[in-house]
């Protein structure tokens, strides 16, 4: 359930439509890519400056009072225009965990400077063998007598590079995977003993391995109770994922128009191939599979409400359609252009590895099929 109405979202909607159709052609984004590694900070500051960094957040905290639902016709239209700023890491995650938490003095420091663009806060949440499931975590704190003690090692932190802060998930007691005994805290990205390996991703983005050799972390700079991060942290991660959606959505309906505008315009034997009747229905069959998943994804946006944390099985039903649907019109999209889909000249081939990337982040198909497995079993409650 949206928060902001609907003026104030069309008006949200024209502006992005603005901005990605003079700001973020294609070949504009290439060269975003290529000299600021997709982080243009005049890009960044006129999100801030046209209230888009302050959309999920309430009006006391500087925002405009919106919530994770009033985000998702921005991403979609990200998704078109295949933007690759950090939106959904520093507002769809990090700021959510700092404006959910109990620590009042980090979110009224922290989310100003979010909002206005000054500060960029990323969450380093992922581990090796975690597959997506938050509560997976292996990096320590240990208490001591100046607070706690980081130690260990975070995977796939997207966006690492120009950051201001982390927020870092750790495991201060508890089993592997258990939801109990985490805590989350934030701290610069310079502090000592924090080690940044970035790397390309297969989307053209950017991320790293984010190593903590004993750093050094007071009891001020934890997010919420001792221990008691673990609700929090899912709540989050599942208003992050129908963000995500919402761009896998962007990108499949653009894949699908250009596919059909190719089809029209390219011809074999003096045929547009549009006219081949085997073609006609794979392109029908990647329509469905849009449609389907738009429909699914309005009855869950329009049944869950992500602040109170109950939305896990459908948030997995939903990832799975999307991963599913995603693959088949990427691939579809691919093959129906032929070999030229897969070159850097073409924005097929990049709308395709973004596809493939959102599938993988928050967890992939296979680990969303298992967590609608495993909530069925729990009973008709839980789904």
């Amino acid at each position: 359930m949206t928060c902001l109405n609907a003026e104030t979202h069309s008006m949200l909607d024209h502006s992005v439509d603005q901005f990605t159709e003079s700001e973020y052609r294609f070949e504009q984004r290439q060269h975003i890519q290529l000299q600021h590694q997709g982080q243009a900070p005049k890009h960044w500051q006129h999100f801030a400056d046209m209230g888009w960094l302050g959309i999920a957040f309430a009006e006391e905290q500087g925002g405009l009072g919106g919530d994770i639902a009033d985000t998702l016709g921005l991403m979609r239209r990200f998704g078109r225009a295949l933007v690759t700023e950090p939106y959904v890491v520093v507002v769809g995650l990090a700021g959510q965990l700092i404006a959910g938490g109990s620590n009042e003095t980090l979110s009224e420091t922290l989310l100003p400077g979010i909002i206005c663009g000054e500060r960029r806060v990323i969450l380093a949440g992922n581990e090796a063998d975690a597959r997506g499931n938050p509560y997976c975590i292996g990096v320590l704190a240990e208490a001591d007598d100046s607070g706690y003690r980081l130690s260990g090692e975070k995977t796939e932190v997207l966006f690492a590079r120009g950051a201001s802060e982390l927020v870092v998930s750790t495991r201060s007691s508890g089993s592997w995977c258990s939801p109990e005994g985490i805590d989350l805290f934030v701290l610069p990205l310079d502090t000592p003993g924090v080690t940044v390996t970035e790397y390309p991703m297969m989307d053209g983005h950017r991320g790293a391995n984010v190593s903590f050799d004993g750093v050094t972390v007071d009891a001020s700079r934890r997010l919420t109770a001792a221990g008691a991060a673990g609700p929090l942290l899912a709540r989050v991660q599942q208003g992050a994922t129908l963000m995500l959606v919402a761009e896998a959505l962007g990108i499949m309906e653009t894949l699908l128009d250009k596919t059909l505008a190719y089809t029209r315009a390219r011809k074999q034997f003096g045929v547009a191939l549009a006219e081949f009747q085997v073609l006609q229905h794979r392109m029908a069959d990647m329509y469905i599979e849009l449609t389907n998943t738009e429909n699914l994804f309005r009855q869950t946006v329009a049944r869950v409400d992500t602040s109170q944390g109950d939305a896990g099985a459908r948030i997995s039903r939903l990832k799975a359609r999307m991963g599913l649907a995603g693959r088949y019109i990427g691939q579809q999209a691919i093959q129906l252009h032929g070999g030229i889909g897969m070159t850097d000249e073409l924005d097929i081939g990049h709308y395709f590895k973004r596809l493939t990337a959102l599938d993988i982040l928050m967890g992939g198909t296979e680990f969303h099929i298992k967590q609608i497995w495993q909530q069925s079993l729990a009973g008709p409650a839980a789904v």
